[in-house]
């Protein structure tokens, strides 16, 4: 696991590790909150964004435009997956890459993996062939 903590001996994560940013919300205009990010890889500069959401289906107006904007920098790509997160078994993926949706389709977590696997390929500079 990712996340090296430990309900059971810590108590829940969300609760102990997890700042309430609704402290801020006041600082920005409109609808503008504080988000959180999943899971971040970086490899020779690129960045992977990992969102994980239980359904599948249109995510957050703001989120969706924050995805599209940053993906329209070269180096960034985000993967939202959707499925079960106390079981982590993914069932679709949308991937956003150079400010647009490239990918919406089901996804299992081998074919989750192929993705990171040529993403990390990628980002290196490997010849996939």
């Amino acid at each position: 696991m990712s996340i090296r903590h430990v309900c059971e001996t810590h108590g829940c994560y969300i609760k102990t590790q997890t700042p309430d940013w609704g402290f801020l919300d006041s600082s920005f205009t409109n609808k503008i909150r504080v988000g959180d990010i999943d899971g971040i890889v970086e490899a020779n500069g690129h960045l992977l964004i990992l969102e994980w959401k239980s359904f599948i289906g249109d995510i957050p107006t703001g989120q969706r435009i924050m995805f599209e904007k940053i993906t329209k920098i070269n180096k960034i790509i985000v993967f939202v997956v959707s499925g079960d997160p106390i079981e982590t078994v993914p069932v679709h993926i949308k991937i956003y890459s150079s400010g647009r949706l490239v990918a919406n389709e089901s996804c299992d977590s081998d074919k989750l993996k192929r993705y990171c696997s040529a993403w990390e390929r990628k980002a290196r500079g490997v010849n996939n062939e």
